[in-house]
């Protein structure tokens, strides 16, 4: 479809754009660690945009509480709280100025906020995951903001906005060498906010032109 085609011009474009300061060496990938026991707890086992099918203990419960490291709330300033089925960052927010959108896309942006201070913990800590977790956190979030339109019974809308936000996301965590998420100099920021800003508005124009064409 038409939008679909747009859609990926626009994360290549973007990715384009925003390229250009990656790290020249990656860190090697980390699994054996509390925090990336909790980016797999997160991610995989009942977490929000968890895989129901991950397999093993707690896959599918989300009762528990998510086992971060002893010291995040320490190194990190919060402790997780609960946001729908998973665990988020208690003041996480969708960091589009469009905000989380009318399909209410708070809680998956509040658990992404979470994942990528996970991430942020581990390197801090001197025990960097490597490019795995990132990738973990950012497929978590695309799931959940399926899992989303999907309740919405899966409006056009919903699915075009939420296939932006994924890749905005995804192409920045690209044009970062998929490290950890850490503070940059101000002019790709300021392309990246404007790009956020005026891609889920512009999809929104469309799959409305497209709407009332087909009725």
């Amino acid at each position: 479809m038409q939008w679909r085609m747009w859609m990926v011009l626009l994360v290549v474009l973007m990715g384009g754009a925003l390229s250009g300061d990656a790290a020249a060496a990656v860190p090697e990938a980390r699994r054996d660690t509390a925090a990336g026991t909790a980016v797999w707890a997160l991610t995989e086992a009942g977490g929000i945009g968890a895989r129901r099918d991950a397999g093993g203990a707690g896959a599918s419960d989300t009762s528990g509480s998510l086992p971060v490291p002893a010291d995040f709330v320490a190194v990190m300033g919060y402790r997780p709280v609960r946001v729908g089925d998973g665990w988020g960052a208690p003041d996480g927010a969708c960091s589009a100025p469009t905000g989380p959108t009318r399909y209410g896309f708070a809680d998956a942006c509040r658990a992404h906020d979470l994942g990528y201070d996970l991430l942020r913990y581990a390197a801090r800590t001197g025990e960097p995951l490597g490019p795995w977790a990132r990738e973990a956190v950012d497929a978590a979030f695309g799931r959940a903001l399926a899992d989303r339109c999907a309740a919405l019974d899966g409006a056009l809308g919903c699915r075009a906005v939420a296939a932006v936000y994924h890749g905005v996301v995804v192409a920045n965590s690209w044009r970062q060498d998929w490290r950890d998420p850490r503070p940059e100099p101000a002019l790709p920021w300021i392309l990246l906010a404007s790009a956020l800003t005026l891609a889920p508005v512009v999809v929104e124009a469309v799959c409305r032109v497209l709407r009332q064409r087909n009725e």
